[in-house]
This record gives C-alpha cells, structure tokens and sequence, in this order.
C-alpha cells in the first residue's frame, strides 16, 4: 500500500510539472461549461490552440473574432494557469460592467473548482472580483471599464480588456493601463466587433497592427473556426444579414465594417471637431468641483449660453455645457455626483460666466429636483421654459415657468438642429468625451436617432439645449420669441 501511494504522489508530481505547459494543463483538465451540455471537457480546436501559442509568445495580442468560438474561456483557462504557475503574477481582467466583469473572473474559478484536488491551489480570498493564491502570492482580479478602472493598478503580470469594443471609457482604461504594461507584462485584447460603435478605439488597434503601426500581435477568428458551422449553419441563423455579419463575420472586412450611413452626425464634421478639441485650464472652480472642466474664462461683455442634463447621480451622470455667442464651448461638468452639487455647480456657473441657461425639467426627478433647487438658489438669468406646442418654438415669457421638459417634440426639433449645426461646423466642441457620444448617435432607417445599445447621450442632451436656447434667445435689444424650424 505504500508503495503504491508513494507511486501515486510521484505520479502527481510528475503531473504537475507537465501542466506547466498551458496546452497540456488545458487539454488534459480543462473543463467549461456548455448551456445545452452542461460541463463539457475544454476542446483543443486548431485556432484555441493557435491562440494560446500567441499569448506564450507575444507580449501585445489583439484578437477580433466571431461570437462564441471557445475565445473567453481559453483566456479564463490562460489566465488561470498563469497565477497557478508564475509567482507574484498579477492579472487583470477588465470588462465592460460589473455584471460581466464577475462572468470573466467566474471562467477561471469555474475551471479551477473542476481541476482534480492534488492539482488545484489551495484559495485565499475568493470573492466575486477577485481570487489570490497565498502560496504563489498571486491573484487574479476583475474589474468593470469606470472611468477610474486602472487608475493606480501598478504594475500587471497581465491586462486582458475582455470585449473592448463595448467598453463605455476605452479610451481612458487604455491610457490609464498602457503605460505599465510597456515597462514589463502582456496586455491582451480581445472583442467582437460593433458595426454601430463610432467610436472604435478597439478597430484603430486592430488595424493599426495589421499594418504593424504598434506593438500587437493580431488575430481574426472567423465564424467557421468551428467545425459545425458550415455554411448551411450560417444561412440558416435568424438574424439580419448586416447583424450575422457584425457578430459572425466571414473575413475581416465584414468584420471591421461601420455603418457610416447609420450615423446620424456627420463624420466627416466630427472627425474635423476632434482635431479642434483642447486641454482645460486649471481654474478654481475646478477645485472647487472636479467634474468642472474651464476651457476658457469668462470674458467681460461676452454673452455665455448654458444648458444642464440633470441627474440624480446614481446611474446616469449630469452634464453641464456653455458656449459664447460663436458656438464655441467654454465649460463643461460631466459626472456622477449628488443633485445638490449638480445644482450648485449649475449656479455657480451661471454667475461666473452671466450665463442665460435652462435645464431638464419635469414634474419629477431629477429635472424636478433640479428646478426647485435652482428656484432656492435664486440661480440668476434663467430663461422661460419651451412651448413645443407651436410651430415655429416659442420661449414661454407669460407663465413664469422655468426649465425644459423632455418632450417627444423637443428631442426631434433639437436633434435636428444639432445635426445641422454640427454637419454646418456651426459649434466648437472642445470635448473630446462629447464627439464620442455625438459618434454614437444612429438613426436606422425609418426610425428617430437615438443612442446606440451601451451608449450614452448626456453631452448630446446637454448640447441640443444650448443650442436651441442660443438660436431661441435675442441677440440683441429686440425680443425674439421663436425661430423657424423646416
């Protein structure tokens, strides 16, 4: 009997130390989960195992693929492997929300609770967002893209950004994480293509790596790198052709398609304005209010337009816009905070550039909160609220009211106006955050524009407001009470 436990602990030993080899680690004790299946052994498809020869080999890896070829849990296997082998390795996973950032880190705790127990590392935290293994002081953690994602991380054995196609602040993780990473470790990135994101950081990446303008290594994984889609599987899937093309792309072309025909804006007039964007300037009331951001000071004389997309701060953030009489923005506060600070910087504001303003209003939340804040504060230069029930608008100087509603007739008017002020290079924003919402803007054929799925449109609500209150407003002694619209 002892000799055949002896034989048994060395055959262990000896299996370990072939699972050092992630293929074999994989092949032999992967095991995933399938919804119709159930826990199925992890398959050793050509292009996972291609994909795992990349990431033992290139430091910078960029993978654009179809949907649901095996991709994310060879990565959470990967993963995995890597903080049960490699002492002190730290790794990160970053995912577009807190939902999705606890499925990533859930495929390498899935497939380290299916490992046989003289294999598997004994656990020391585990929790929804992270798992560490005291015994090799290492750690694998996920977190969502905020905006504050890899601020302050420090050093990583490994970043993946898990589907950064549809990550809401790519832009900013990326330069938070990138830095780092340059001075020793691997970054990966992997997503599915969006053919409605206008703003695709994630395509800049891969193409640029195609024609070898940065550090990564890229790789396209098509629909049929699975052996049971054919192409009778393809045609028969109920779905749009143009979706079947975004999410289960034939070659890369189909694959990196955006459907510029689909934005309302112009991209040609958006891609003009983000060379024009500038830094702010240090000001106090930057300090005062960190989502403040000046542009420009006010200027004696000058006249200033202000325009506010209220929030209570819990899941959408506000968004304040002010521009002077050429269109051209001046300030902005954009974020997550309490209503009494978005009323307070809506205030401030207003006095220090004399700005006319308006706001969303309601017969509740936010915008009704905001409007009896506002009316507290004795905000001065408020302007009259919008009569949308006449063509052309009219300002509303008889009730006294204050504040715009949100109606179905304000939001079509006013994107309208938008477009043409854009496409007409009649605004300067000076934002780079707001040319982003204004890329992700879409208005499908027969439909109204709307956000695309995951946007945002604070800074296009915020914009459409301003603009109107600029065109609606006099220019001068003479009282001009509405405007054309055709």
């Amino acid at each position: 009997m002892e000799a055949t436990k002896k034989e048994q602990i060395d055959e262990n030993l000896i299996e370990i130390e072939r699972c050092q080899d992630v293929i074999y680690f994989l092949t032999k004790y992967g095991k995933v989960r399938d919804k119709l299946k159930g826990v199925i052994p992890w398959e050793p498809w050509e292009h996972l195992l291609k994909y795992l020869e990349v990431l033992r080999t290139y430091r910078f890896v960029i993978v654009l693929k179809a949907k649901q070829i095996g991709a994310t849990w060879t990565l959470g296997g990967s993963n995995l492997h890597l903080a049960m082998y490699q002492t002190g390795a730290n790794v990160l996973t970053l995912s577009k929300g807190e939902e999705q950032a606890t499925e990533s880190l859930d495929y390498s705790r899935f497939m380290l609770s299916q490992l046989p127990d003289f294999l598997r590392l004994k656990v020391g935290k585990d929790q929804s967002s992270l798992i560490t293994f005291p015994s090799r002081h290492s750690r694998l953690r996920a977190l969502p893209s905020t905006e504050d994602a890899g601020v302050g991380f420090g050093g990583a054995t490994r970043v993946a950004l898990d589907e950064f196609e549809y990550h809401p602040h790519d832009r900013k993780n990326y330069a938070e994480l990138l830095p780092p990473i340059l001075a020793g470790g691997q970054m990966v990135i992997q997503s599915t293509a969006d053919r409605f994101k206008m703003s695709y950081l994630f395509k800049e990446l891969y193409v640029a790596a195609k024609h070898a303008d940065n550090n990564f290594y890229p790789i396209f994984f098509p629909y049929d790198v699975l052996p049971d889609r054919t192409q009778d599987w393809y045609d028969s899937m109920p779905m749009a052709a143009k979706d079947k093309e975004c999410r289960f792309p034939r070659n890369e072309d189909e694959a990196l398609a955006t459907s510029e025909t689909t934005m309302f804006f112009s991209k040609a007039a958006l891609d003009t304005m983000e060379t024009r964007t500038m830094l702010h300037i240090g000001h106090e009331m930057s300090d005062r209010y960190p989502t403040v951001r000046i542009y420009k000071p006010p200027i004696i004389g000058e006249r200033y337009y202000m325009a506010t997309d209220a929030s209570e701060g819990r899941e959408d953030p506000h968004c304040i816009v002010i521009i002077d009489k050429t269109g051209e923005q001046v300030a902005e506060s954009h974020g997550k905070t309490h209503i009494d600070t978005v009323a307070a910087i809506h205030d401030a504001l207003a006095r220090l550039y004399n700005a006319d303003n308006t706001w969303e209003s309601g017969p509740g939340g936010a915008g009704g909160l905001l409007t009896s804040k506002l009316d507290a504060l004795s905000t001065p230069k408020r302007a009259p609220t919008i009569n949308v029930g006449k063509r052309p608008f009219e300002l509303d100087y008889q009730s006294g009211k204050k504040g715009w509603w949100t109606s179905g007739s304000l939001w079509d008017v006013g994107m309208q106006e938008l477009e043409e002020a854009i496409r007409l290079h009649q605004i300067t924003p000076h934002s780079i955050e707001a040319i982003t919402e204004f890329r992700q803007i879409i208005q499908p054929e027969g439909d109204k524009p709307r956000k695309v799925g995951g946007g945002s449109d604070d800074y296009v609500d915020a914009w459409m407001r301003v603009w109107l209150l600029k065109k609606l407003l006099p220019t001068g002694t003479m009282r001009v009470k509405n405007f054309s619209y055709g």
